[in-house]
């Protein structure tokens, strides 16, 4: 029980001190297709097809994607395939000028952990790219925040249920309604492979959206949980306004009883 404290606790703190500076967090979050790209090293990598960053205080709301980018250069939609790799390159160049311009703020972001899908993906594809990073803008560790792990810390690991937390998660904090916009990052990857951008970038637009809404919610103590720990359930009840009120209520009605017993 004491370690639930601690560790609820101290992401209740963590996700404060992150947020103190609203034009100092953003949000993040991307796409990936499995139009595949023959790895220098004899892996495969997917290609990064859009990445979408916005931040608290509402004042930054930047879309990077391979269409965006192939109607700046007028490429027809139909021979667009024959200049991925151009076009990833441009909107790994927008990426990383950004970061170099935003690399203090805290980035909160879901799941990208990994290179197989986060900022380590983004990272290599840069290095197969461009052959280097001496360019490369690298976002600090410590600023880096996974939404899901302060949501674990405060609600236990099942917080929701099925396989795709952030989708489960949405759809609590939407009255139990799927989005049809929200798509898988496989379908997203079906969906471009499909030359469908628009739904693409509109699913990882909700995405960064929803975590940035979840992020406030958590704040507020709104979030919406399919199950959360014993002690998460405790300290949501005793925090409730109208448990304090009451709590006030009776210790001010238990001092005036006992002054008047002294009288």
């Amino acid at each position: 029980m004491m370690e639930v404290v601690k560790g609820r606790r101290l992401a209740a703190s963590n996700l404060r001190k992150l947020t103190e500076d609203p034009s100092k967090v953003l949000f993040v979050h991307y796409s990936q297709s499995n139009t595949f790209d023959d790895d220098d090293y004899g892996n495969i990598s997917p290609i990064i097809t859009s990445i979408v960053i916005k931040s608290l205080d509402n004042q930054i709301d930047q879309q990077f994607a391979i269409h965006f980018e192939a109607d700046k250069a007028d490429i027809p939609i139909d021979e667009i395939q024959d200049s991925y790799r151009e076009l990833e390159l441009r909107i790994l160049k927008g990426y990383n000028d950004f970061v170099k311009r935003h690399r203090e703020c805290n980035w909160i972001h879901w799941d990208m952990k990994n290179i197989h899908f986060g900022f380590e993906a983004i990272k290599h594809r840069y290095e197969k790219i461009f052959g280097d990073l001496k360019d490369y803008n690298e976002i600090p560790i410590n600023n880096k925040k996974n939404l899901r792990d302060i949501i674990e810390g405060m609600y236990g690991e099942g917080f929701v249920n099925g396989p795709d937390t952030l989708k489960s998660l949405l759809k609590c904090n939407s009255g139990n309604i799927d989005n049809n916009t929200y798509l898988s990052s496989n379908d997203e990857s079906i969906e471009f492979e499909h030359k469908n951008f628009t739904n693409v970038i509109k699913s990882v637009d909700l995405k960064v959206d929803f975590i940035k809404k979840a992020t406030n919610k958590l704040i507020q103590r709104k979030l919406v949980v399919s199950n959360k720990n014993y002690y998460a359930i405790f300290v949501d009840t005793v925090n409730h306004p109208v448990f304090t009120f009451i709590g006030w209520g009776a210790t001010i009605g238990g001092l005036i009883l006992t002054a008047m017993a002294l009288i």
